[in-house]
């Protein structure tokens, strides 16, 4: 078994792409990265607003605070196995050049999983007693820890969204070419 941070990075031939001004506030709704069920309905479709400061040429996946990702990305993503996922429809808007797109779902990752062994980790800084906000210039995953999960929110760091080697394999063969599955002793965040 081997797992992966998942990313998603502009590629080389695109310009500025689009960036999410931020996840709207919403009753019920904490931290997207908590890992935890919100506390009540979320009204949908949930609205987000692009800056106007860069193009409205949207990424497979956008992981700033809330996890934004194409329909086809969770429908592949479901498809591999992964059951931990609350999607809810989302409307986002680019005001500057008057585009409006419903191909994406806002996600709610369930679980954190303390997986990381910060013993055999590079922490560069971050929160005390090892949860939450580590910075990290490559993490060790302990497997054993991870239990075979398929897809989570590490628990040290919650902006680290880790997949297994076999949803990776399944999105390559999908062709999700814009996503990127970085070794985590190679991961900085």
């Amino acid at each position: 078994m081997a797992y992966y941070m998942i990313e998603c990075f502009e590629p080389d031939d695109w310009e500025d792409s689009a960036l999410v001004d931020r996840a709207p506030k919403l009753p019920g709704v904490g931290s997207w990265m908590s890992g935890q069920r919100f506390s009540g309905p979320v009204p949908e479709p949930i609205e987000f607003s692009l800056l106007d400061t860069h193009n409205d040429r949207m990424l497979e996946m956008d992981n700033t605070e809330a996890l934004l990702i194409t329909k086809k990305l969770l429908g592949a993503l479901r498809e591999a196995g992964v059951d931990n996922l609350d999607a809810y429809d989302a409307v986002i808007r680019h005001e500057g050049a008057g585009t409006v797109t419903t191909d994406y779902v806002a996600v709610n990752v369930i679980g954190l999983v303390s997986a990381a062994d910060l013993g055999a980790s590079n922490i560069v800084g971050g929160m005390k007693g090892g949860l939450i906000d580590v910075d990290f210039e490559g993490v060790v995953i302990d497997e054993g820890r991870a239990r075979g999960a398929l897809m989570f929110r590490l628990a040290e760091n919650t902006s680290a969204i880790i997949v297994h080697e076999r949803v990776r394999d399944h999105l390559l063969d999908r062709g999700f070419d814009m996503l990127a599955f970085i070794p985590p002793e190679r991961w900085m965040g």
